[in-house]
């Protein structure tokens, strides 16, 4: 499964969410507020999260789903995400 993001999964903050950066997404990856994409990282499984805040300057939060990304398929599907 292709990712959409790379995130850093240690990158975790106390309130859940995850920070990444906007250049770090797959070229032509949808990463907006609400959408869920395929998020990974070079020595971690791929996941699911949610996009909860893009910033301006580039910095990008996430809400990632527990378990594998094969277990959030569903939520892909719709907008074409992991491809």
């Amino acid at each position: 499964m292709t990712w959409d993001l790379w995130i850093d999964y240690q990158a975790r903050r106390a309130d859940g969410l995850t920070p990444t950066l906007a250049r770090f997404a797959r070229p032509g990856a949808s990463v907006e507020v609400g959408d869920f994409v395929v998020v990974g990282a070079d020595d971690a499984e791929p996941a699911v999260a949610e996009v909860v805040e893009v910033r301006a300057d580039g910095v990008i939060l996430v809400r990632v789903l527990p378990g594998p990304a094969s277990a959030h398929l569903e939520l892909l599907s719709a907008a074409g995400a992991g491809s």
